[in-house]
């Protein structure tokens, strides 16, 4: 218990530092057995200590750990991990640069290797009104066949097998949009068609580094 509380507090400062939010902005969690841990309402990444992490029961919702009252999202954190036993890992993040390139209308695709290799299955949610039932639904049935979602008007939200595979994937993302911008202001992108895409997973290390970022290594 105490370990998964201590990782995701050191995950939330990470994506701080690496300004994949603002403010109190964003909101994580992490799955401890029938328990979901997850960032409390009003405190920015960065504040939270592991006794500031809200305990949820996965199968009713309710609270039982922590005094702090729990993420605005909290609905949609639990639809995801209802949706996905495989999944330990929630990360919903408000980066500025895919945020920007995923409400523009355009759509995010593979340049670079990494976001072959990282970001699993790929979709894009249209704008549903965040905290809602709706969007809770709408991302719940969205990560039944993906794993990193790009949500418009909104940001990006990414599932792992661990809290490390959830934080390259929206790490990835964003370095992903900001290359698509560079490319755009230059010149024109050049993508990766799907024969590529695919020699790329079938390479033997790409193989090896996703049993590594499974495991947690």
């Amino acid at each position: 218990m105490d370990s998964v509380r201590t990782e995701l507090v050191r995950y939330g400062i990470k994506i701080v530092q690496a300004r994949l939010v603002a403010g109190a902005g964003g909101n994580i969690s992490a799955r401890d057995g029938d328990i979901i841990w997850m960032k409390p309402s009003g405190l920015a990444l960065d504040e939270m200590t592991p006794a500031d992490l809200c305990g949820m029961d996965l199968k009713t919702g309710r609270q039982i750990k922590g005094k702090r009252r729990p993420t605005s999202e909290v609905n949609m954190h639990l639809a995801i991990y209802r949706a996905r036993p495989d999944v330990n890992a929630v990360f919903h993040t408000h980066s500025a640069w895919a945020s920007g390139v995923i409400t523009s209308g355009v759509t995010l695709r593979p340049m670079f290797a990494e976001f072959v290799n990282d970001l699993g299955r790929t979709g894009t949610v249209p704008y549903v009104t965040p905290t809602t039932q709706r969007l809770a639904d709408a991302m719940g049935k969205k990560a039944r066949t993906c794993d990193t979602i790009f949500m418009v008007n909104h940001g990006v939200l990414a599932v792992g097998v661990n809290q490390k595979q959830a934080y390259f994937r929206v790490v990835v993302v964003e370095d992903a949009a900001k290359s698509l911008v560079a490319a755009c202001v230059v010149g024109r992108p050049r993508f990766l068609n799907q024969r590529q895409a695919r020699e790329i997973l079938s390479l033997p290390a790409v193989k090896h580094r996703t049993k590594m970022a499974e495991a947690g290594g």
